[in-house]
C-alpha cells in the first residue's frame, strides 16, 4: 500500500516527549487529562503510552468497570501485541482485560465495545478506514459516590506487526461499564483523545499514510487478486503534471509469485478512469486483477506497480507526484 502517500503536511511530532492533544469530550465524567505518547518508534519496538485519567463520579450508582479503548491500525494486530495496565491511589493496580464480543456494553444498542467505539467515534480523523478499536475492561470496579478517582492506564504495544512504516493518529477513550458513551444531568461519562501523527519507520512494507489526503487510494486497503479493487485519483490534492488533462488512464505492471511481470499500459476503455463527477478531478476505475491482468489459473498477482498517464500515454504521475510508481502489494492482512 505504499500508495499512501504523505502528500501535504508535516509530521507535528519530532521529539519523544509527552504531547497531548486532541479532542477531549468529557465535561462532568470521565476525562483524559492528558497522553504520554512517542512521536515516532520503530518497526517491532515496543511502544510505552501512559494515558492519565480523572473520574469524578457523581450520583450514586455502580459498581461499574473501567472501560478503555485504543484506536490503532488493524496490522499492529493490537490485541496481540499489547499488555494494558492501570494505577490508581484510589483503586490500587490491576490489569485490563481484552474484551470479547461476549461482552455488549449496556447501552451500545447491541454492539459490541468496539463497534460501539468505532459507531460513536468513527476511525479519529484518519483518511483509510483500516482502523480498529481495541476494548480493554478494569479488572476491579469502582462505586458512583461523589469521590474522584485519578489514576493512569499504562499500554505497552509492540508496534508495526505488519511491517509497514505508517503515519496515524491514535485514539484513546474511556468509559465505564454502567454508561458508556452518554450523558446526563451529573455529567458526560466518557472522553476521547486523539494524538497528532505517530510515525512508525524501519520496516519494510508498504508505506501507510493515515493521516494525510493521498493521490491515490486502493479500496479495500487490503485485497487479493481475486477480489475487485477501486483505484482513485484525487487531482484536487496537488497540482500534477497531469492538472488540466481530461482523460485519464492506468498504466500498471503486476508481478506475478512465478516471478513474471505483466504490463497493462493501453490508453483504452479497459485502463480509462472516469471522473466521479464533471468538476471533481477524482478520476476513479474498479478492475478484477486477475482478469485485468489475464494471468493463468496457476498465478498469483503478488503486487502492483502503476502510474496515472494522460490520453496519449505521454504524461505520467506516480509515487509523491513523481515518475517513481505507485505500489499496491496484494495481501488479506
Amino acid at each position: 500500500m505504499r500508495s499512501y502517500l504523505h502528500i501535504k503536511g508535516k509530521i507535528l511530532w519530532r521529539a519523544c516527549t509527552c504531547i497531548i492533544l486532541g479532542i477531549v469530550l468529557a465535561c462532568c465524567g470521565e476525562v483524559i487529562t492528558g497522553v504520554d505518547q512517542p512521536a515516532t518508534a520503530t518497526v517491532g519496538a515496543t511502544v510505552p503510552i501512559t494515558v492519565h485519567i480523572s473520574i469524578p463520579t457523581a450520583g450514586d450508582g455502580g459498581p461499574d468497570y473501567l472501560i478503555f479503548g485504543f484506536l490503532v491500525p488493524k496490522g499492529w494486530k493490537a490485541a496481540q501485541n499489547t499488555k494494558v495496565t492501570y494505577n490508581s491511589p484510589a483503586l490500587g493496580g490491576g490489569t485490563m482485560t481484552l474484551l470479547t464480543d461476549a461482552t455488549l456494553p449496556k447501552n451500545g444498542g447491541g454492539l459490541t465495545w468496539p463497534a460501539y467505539m468505532k459507531k460513536t467515534f468513527g476511525i479519529g480523523g484518519n483518511l483509510i478506514d483500516d482502523m480498529e478499536w481495541v476494548a480493554y475492561q478494569s479488572d476491579k470496579s469502582f462505586t458512583h459516590n461523589g469521590n474522584t478517582f485519578t489514576g493512569d492506564i499504562s499500554i505497552n504495544i509492540k508496534v508495526g506487526a505488519d511491517n509497514n512504516n505508517t503515519l496515524v493518529k491514535l485514539g484513546y477513550v474511556i468509559t465505564d461499564s454502567g454508561n458508556g458513551f452518554t450523558s446526563d444531568g451529573n455529567g458526560t461519562y466518557y472522553s476521547e483523545v486523539v494524538t497528532p501523527c505517530f510515525e512508525l519507520t524501519g520496516g519494510t512494507g508498504d508505506v501507510v499514510d493515515f493521516c494525510n489526503p493521498q493521490l491515490t487510494i486502493v479500496d479495500p486497503p487490503k485485497s487479493l487478486d481475486n477480489d475487485f479493487v477501486t483505484l482513485t485519483f484525487d487531482g484536487t490534492v496537488v497540482a500534477t503534471p497531469l492538472s488540466g488533462e481530461n482523460e485519464l488512464y492506468l498504466c500498471a505492471t503486476a508481478y506475478t509469485n512465478d516471478g513474471k511481470t505483466i504490463q497493462v499500459c493501453e490508453q483504452t476503455d479497459k485502463t480509462r478512469m472516469v471522473q466521479t463527477t464533471a468538476t471533481s478531478k477524482r478520476y476513479r476505475v474498479t478492475f478484477w486483477p486477475r482478469a485485468f491482468f489475464n494471468i493463468t489459473d496457476a498465478q498469483t498477482i503478488t503486487k502492483m506497480e502503476y502510474f496515472v498517464t494522460n490520453k496519449a500515454g505521454t504524461t505520467k504521475v506516480g509515487y509523491g507526484n513523481t515518475l517513481e510508481p505507485f505500489v499496491y502489494t496484494f495481501k488479506c492482512e
